[in-house]
């Protein structure tokens, strides 16, 4: 008997959200609601360089603006801190590094980011440090996962069917933990969707290689459970250039759009628009979700979506 859906709505407060988050949630959302699933939220938040209270607080407040709710998660920016916060998960994330260290995966990397710019991007193998066995555990060391040369990962995509990604040559040899001893995203994100009982992930099509690369890491540590997930990923909202939409964009962000006088209805009209949606008639988060089909979403996949 299939499992209920169980998905998760995870930004990462590093910083405003953008249209393109808004609709990776929007979506995420809506095939929950319509499958009586279940969403968590999940905040992922290992990158503290980047972390500021102003970017965690903006993620409830977006929500609050879209009326998206969710079944299990932080109530606001305190509890968050307190209770969810991924720095309180290090030992789970250290104990599935280890697996990888007790199977010869891992090695020591201490290069910098102007030695690793000298080398083609997929040449990680012809770093001597692949080959030095240097101490893991020695202070300005990055772990690096060894990935033959060759190696691809082919998966299910609801929307874009039978995807295969060269992660050697997309993603070689990449960083599993930080050179300050922080576990690296890619470990963080699959020790959290496993412990979630996560088993079905909407992401932009931008992360198809960081799917890649958490099928890979699975593979190696035997979570069979992550190798069955479903996957939906979305296509990506360009900047009115045509170039990919970031947090980058101030002037795109939300909190901005909604510093300048914008309506919860006008934002929902403009996700609508983007999915090539009849806006008459989408006005919250419900009637969104009464005219959302994937298989509308499946015909703009590739294509891209212009922020407007």
């Amino acid at each position: 008997m299939p499992q209920p859906l169980k998905t998760r709505i995870a930004p990462t407060p590093s910083g405003y959200l953008h249209l393109g988050n808004a609709l990776s949630f929007a979506i995420t959302w809506a095939l929950a609601r319509q499958q009586n699933g279940t969403v968590i939220l999940r905040i992922d938040d290992l990158d503290n360089a980047r972390f500021r209270p102003e970017y965690l607080q903006d993620i409830f407040d977006t929500l609050h603006f879209m009326g998206l709710d969710y079944d299990e998660g932080p109530a606001d920016a305190e509890d968050f801190v307190k209770n969810y916060s991924q720095l309180l998960r290090l030992p789970r994330y250290h104990t599935l590094l280890q697996q990888l260290v007790e199977q010869g995966q891992v090695y020591a990397c201490p290069c910098s980011r102007k030695q690793l710019s000298s080398l083609p991007s997929s040449a990680c193998h012809l770093h001597t440090c692949r080959h030095q066995l240097l101490p893991l555990h020695e202070t300005g060391i990055a772990w690096r996962l060894r990935i033959s040369e060759g190696t691809e990962v082919t998966f299910q995509d609801q929307l874009l069917q039978t995807c295969t990604v060269k992660l050697a040559e997309e993603m070689p040899d990449f960083v599993v933990q930080r050179k300050e001893g922080i576990p690296a995203y890619q470990i963080a994100s699959l020790a959290d969707d496993l412990d979630m009982g996560i088993n079905t992930i909407v992401r932009g099509e931008d992360l198809l290689t960081s799917t890649a690369a958490q099928l890979y890491l699975a593979q190696l540590l035997g979570a069979d459970a992550f190798t069955s997930i479903n996957f939906v990923h979305h296509p990506l909202v360009s900047d009115p250039a045509g170039g990919k939409l970031s947090k980058s964009h101030d002037s795109l962000s939300l909190t901005e759009m909604r510093k300048s006088g914008l309506s919860s209805k006008a934002f929902w009209q403009t996700i609508a628009r983007m999915l090539g949606l009849q806006e008459a008639g989408i006005v919250d988060a419900r009637s969104f979700l009464e005219r959302f089909n994937l298989e509308d979403l499946r015909k703009m996949s590739r294509k891209g979506l212009e922020a407007r």
